[in-house]
């Protein structure tokens, strides 16, 4: 009597134990599949004269080239990584930038164009066109698929925003980017950061950014 006495108590423990777990419900994580970006400048942006960078990372730590006075002197300029610079060497940018990135939207003639990364110094990364250039203006509005870039979503995505006049021949030195390199944007759908930079009469309007807008969809 003892015994089953025991055993129909067990029984009832484990009853509520069962009950219990089948009472919690685990929160649905909604990561997004895509980010769209709004860029606004003071004048009309220009592919011709100038690149645009939208730099992407799930690395917090990750570096930019800088317009001057916070560049850093081994690597002041703002090339790719197939790129090689003026001056300096191609693996102070490696070791100070590219290896950093998860990959960067451009903005160049033939449109907006995704580079993926992980960037290694021996390797040519993949390009590839995501939207021809449409109306030029002082907005630039692109979208590209966040499975393009990374293999899971992160819960942050960091980026930098950087305008970069373009000479032929030339050393590319970065002319505008957003006031911090601290902007982040959490993956979950939904999310939106707008990032407000102020004017600087002294750029040319095509490269002086006024606002960035991000928003995960």
């Amino acid at each position: 009597m003892k015994a089953k006495l025991i055993g129909i108590s067990l029984m009832l423990v484990l009853s509520g134990l069962i009950a219990g777990c089948a009472r919690t419900v685990t929160p649905l994580v909604n990561y997004g599949s895509q980010l769209q970006v709004t860029v606004t400048l003071r004048g009309n942006f220009d592919p011709d004269a100038n690149r645009y960078f939208l730099v992407l990372s799930d690395n917090p730590n990750y570096k930019v080239p800088l317009p001057p006075p916070d560049q850093l002197s081994a690597a002041p300029e703002f090339i790719e990584p197939e790129m090689s610079p003026i001056s300096g060497s191609r693996e102070a940018y490696f070791t100070n930038f590219f290896s950093s990135w998860s990959g960067y939207m451009i903005v160049e003639p033939l449109g907006f164009t995704l580079v993926k990364g992980p960037f290694v110094s021996n390797q040519t990364p993949t390009r590839e066109v995501q939207q021809l250039l449409g109306t030029i203006s002082n907005k630039m509005t692109f979208s590209l698929r966040l499975d393009k870039l990374f293999t899971t979503v992160p819960d942050k995505i960091y980026f930098d925003f950087v305008a970069v006049p373009w000479p032929n021949g030339a050393a590319k030195i970065p002319a505008d980017h957003l006031p911090s390199t601290n902007n982040s944007i959490a993956g979950l759908s939904g999310s939106i950061v707008s990032v407000d930079d102020i004017q600087e009469p002294a750029l040319d309007a095509g490269l002086d950014i006024i606002n960035c807008r991000v928003e995960i969809q």
